[in-house]
């Protein structure tokens, strides 16, 4: 019996699935390292994406907190012209959010990286 599974082993058909397993788990290596060199160009191409998108809103955050309190300075020293300062102030806001609408979040990766 011991003789038999030695000679199995042995054997051309023994040596040729040790090939073909050899040869499939390189195949499969390789598709797995295209896979993951792809998500990581997604992510980082993400990443980037965001950090440019969050650096601008964050821009647009810190003009509208500059018009309020701008705005609330003029209304505190002058209330009589508080109608233009508002004025003022609601153009401000509205360039920021023009900001913020030209500079989208980009999608999650689980969206944009598949």
């Amino acid at each position: 019996m011991k003789a038999r599974m030695v000679n199995a082993l042995d054997s051309r058909l023994a040596f040729r699935l040790v090939q073909f397993f050899a040869a499939l788990a390189l195949v499969l290596s390789v598709y797995v390292g295209v896979q993951q060199v792809r998500l990581t160009q997604c992510l980082a191409a993400y990443n980037e994406a965001s950090n440019k998108a969050s650096a601008a809103r964050t821009l647009a955050a810190e003009q509208d907190r500059a018009a309020q309190d701008e705005l609330f300075r003029q209304i505190a020293e002058q209330p009589r012209n508080g109608i233009d300062a508002l004025r003022e102030y609601n153009d401000q806001r509205a360039q920021a959010d023009e900001q913020r609408r030209r500079n989208p979040l980009p999608a999650p990766p689980s969206q944009r990286c598949g």
